[in-house]
């Protein structure tokens, strides 16, 4: 791809906002299948940097382009049109096979393809403005708390109870986060100017056995003084729907209860721990859920291409959507410090065919894809054109 590109073909200057979030209009179908076609590809095989762009980069964002604090979120972050956001890796162990790069002309971005065809980048989403800020006791906030578009992120837990091979959480020696430094991370990152939160996810590790009551009462403490609404991504817990009744009369509203392989082989294989112990739960968890806060979109469920067969991954997408909870497809991405590293992600058009045939799935069963959330959508395969207003 070579020298970097003229910046007559890459539009207005690259700019670093805090972005208002505004409903993006609907672009025609041709620009539809273009931004798939693209965000497909750099969620799946990333994007390489050139010289020139990431003095660019660096100049806009800081030394700092790419905090790598989580598996699927540690990309570059960019806004493609009309609301596509897209997390892409930029590392070059991962990006060694794209067709991508980044270019920089007058002060433009945009990514250049194999074919030469440029497709500009407006906005890039900044990092959080907190990187460095320490709570009132010295702790630093992003060890707890870490934003990204709209979300602010809070993790109880340091590791995982469960090592699944994809996932680099359990690298981590496990431990749990006294809740009030869960408090004073969220203070300071409601008063973030560089990235305005809309809401908060508690996520990142799972809690050992022994740990739910603990769990379950701190996520009662954060949400009672939260506020903006808060959901929880969480593993299911086999013969316990009670914790589901007592979030929800607590204040929260919503969950991410992924199911995230569906095929028994590759789950035994890939996510042994999680399949035996939370699994057996999945189905009465969903459906508790559902049946408490509805089938707006509230409860969802994330599902990993690329590790199994589409037509398994399909079975888990049709599973999730006939509890009326919303399908989330994530494209598997190799980790550092992970017994995946070495493998590599699936090809963006078999991912293409799998959110074609999810969408007519989700469509029978009266659900949408999710996130609905338009920002949350940066690393999923789900678009703004899949969120109808019902």
């Amino acid at each position: 791809m070579g020298e970097d590109v003229a910046g007559a073909a890459l539009g207005r200057a690259t700019t670093l906002v805090a972005p208002t979030w505004d409903r993006p209009e609907l672009p025609s179908l041709a620009e539809q299948a273009r931004l798939e076609r693209l965000k497909a590809g750099l969620l799946t095989a990333g994007l390489r940097i050139t010289p020139a762009a990431r003095h660019r980069l660096e100049a806009i964002m800081g030394d700092t382009v790419t905090v790598h604090e989580y598996a699927t979120t540690g990309g570059l972050t960019m806004d493609l049109g009309h609301g596509v956001l897209a997390n892409s890796p930029v590392d070059e162990w991962f990006c060694d096979e794209t067709i991508f790069e980044l270019h920089e002309a007058d002060g433009d971005l945009a990514i250049v393809d194999r074919a030469g065809d440029a497709h500009p980048i407006s906005t890039l989403i900044p990092l959080p403005g907190y990187l460095d800020t320490n709570d009132h006791d010295g702790r630093l906030a992003t060890d707890t708390a870490f934003s990204h578009a709209d979300r602010v992120r809070l993790s109880p837990i340091v590791g995982c109870a469960y090592k699944c091979d994809y996932c680099d959480l359990p690298a981590e020696r496990y431990a749990r986060r006294p809740v009030d430094q869960l408090q004073a991370s969220l203070e300071i990152a409601l008063v973030d100017h560089a990235l305005p939160p809309r809401h908060v996810m508690v996520s990142g590790g799972s809690p050992g056995s022994r740990h739910v009551e603990w769990f379950v009462d701190t996520i009662l403490e954060l949400v009672a003084g939260c506020p903006l609404p808060l959901d929880v991504m969480m593993s299911a817990i086999p013969d316990r729907t009670d914790v589901v009744d007592r979030l929800v009369d607590g204040g929260v509203s919503g969950f991410s209860l992924n199911l995230e392989l569906y095929e028994e082989d590759a789950s035994l294989l890939h996510i042994r721990g999680k399949h035996r112990h939370a699994r057996p739960g999945w189905d009465a968890f969903v459906a508790r859920a559902v049946e408490r806060l509805g089938r707006d979109g509230s409860v969802r469920s994330l599902i990993i291409g690329g590790l199994e067969e589409s037509q398994s991954t399909l079975a888990g997408v049709r599973q999730i959507a006939a509890h009326g909870a919303d399908p989330v497809i994530s494209p598997f991405r190799p980790a550092e410090r992970t017994s995946l590293a070495d493998r590599r992600p699936p090809p963006a058009t078999e991912m293409l065919d799998l959110l074609g045939a999810a969408r007519e799935i989700a469509a029978d069963a009266g659900v949408q894809l999710g996130p609905r959330c338009i920002p949350c959508q940066h690393n999923t395969l789900t678009f703004p054109w899949d969120v109808r207003a019902d």
